[in-house]
C-alpha cells in the first residue's frame, strides 16, 4: 500500500479521534461511518484503475472517497442525527472541513484539492448541475457510484437479515406500510431517482434505494453491482 493512501487513513483517524465524550450510540457510528468511508475510498481507487484512470485521478478518487462523509461526525455530535434535513448538509460541511484543516493538501496539489471538494459537494445531491467541468463530472460521478455501491452492499446485508435490531439510520423511523405512495411510484416508473420529499413510509424509502440504480454512470460500476448481487 502506498505511503500517502496509508497516511490519509490515518488523517480521517487522527480527525475522528478528535471528538470526545460519544455516548455508546454515537461510537457506534462513527465506527459505521468510518469503516463506510474506507470502503468507499477503495470502491473509487478499483473504479478508478479499472477505467484506466491517470495516477492523478486515481489518487483524486480515492481522497474524495476517503474524505466524503468527513461531515458526518461533527453532524451526529451536534445534532445527534445523520439526516441532513434536521441538521446540515453534510456534503456542504464536508468541503468546509476539508478546506480549514488541510485534510487533502498533503497529497493534493491545487487543482486536484478543488476537484475533490467540488465532488464532495456534490455527492448527496440528487442531481448533478447540467454544466461541470469535464474533470470534475468524471470526479462527481465516480464518487457517487462508488458511495452506492457501498450503500446498496450495506442494504442488501440489512435486510436480508430479519432478526437485527433496526437501524433508523437506513430507514429513518418512518411507518410501515403496504403501498408504494403515488409520488415514489410515478418517478421510479419514470426512470429517474426517487426524491426524498416523495418519501412518506419504510416502504418507499427501499424503493427510492433501488432508484439509484438509474444514477450508476460508469460499467465497471455495473458490473461492480451484478458481482455483488
Amino acid at each position: 500500500m502506498e505511503e500517502w493512501v496509508i497516511s490519509s487513513i490515518k488523517r480521517l483517524e487522527d480527525y475522528i479521534q478528535s471528538f470526545s465524550g460519544l455516548s455508546p450510540d454515537q461510537r457506534n457510528n462513527f465506527k459505521i461511518k468510518k469503516e463506510h468511508s474506507l470502503r468507499v475510498a477503495e470502491n473509487s481507487g478499483k473504479l478508478a484503475e479499472a477505467m484506466k484512470l491517470d495516477d492523478e485521478d486515481v489518487k483524486g478518487a480515492f481522497l474524495a472517497g476517503i474524505f466524503h462523509d468527513i461531515g458526518r461526525f461533527k453532524q451526529l455530535v451536534e445534532y445527534n442525527t445523520f439526516n441532513d434535513s434536521l441538521s446540515f448538509d453534510h456534503a456542504v460541511f464536508a468541503v468546509e472541513v476539508l478546506k480549514e484543516d488541510k485534510l487533502i493538501e498533503p497529497w493534493a496539489g491545487e487543482e486536484l484539492q478543488e476537484i475533490i471538494c467540488h465532488a464532495v459537494s456534490l455527492h448527496n445531491k440528487l442531481q448533478l448541475p447540467e454544466k461541470l467541468n469535464e474533470r470534475v463530472l468524471l470526479h462527481a460521478r465516480l464518487l457517487r457510484d462508488a458511495d452506492k455501491l457501498d450503500i446498496l452492499k450495506v442494504l442488501t446485508d440489512y435486510y436480508l437479515n430479519k432478526n437485527q435490531e433496526p437501524n433508523h439510520t437506513l430507514t429513518w423511523e418512518l411507518p410501515s406500510a403496504k403501498q408504494v405512495s403515488p409520488g415514489v411510484v410515478k418517478e421510479v416508473l419514470s426512470g429517474r431517482l426517487v426524491s426524498k420529499d416523495e418519501v412518506k413510509s419504510e416502504l418507499d424509502v427501499k424503493i427510492m434505494q433501488l432508484s439509484w440504480i438509474y444514477d450508476i454512470n460508469f460499467r465497471p460500476s455495473v458490473e461492480m453491482v451484478i458481482q455483488n448481487r
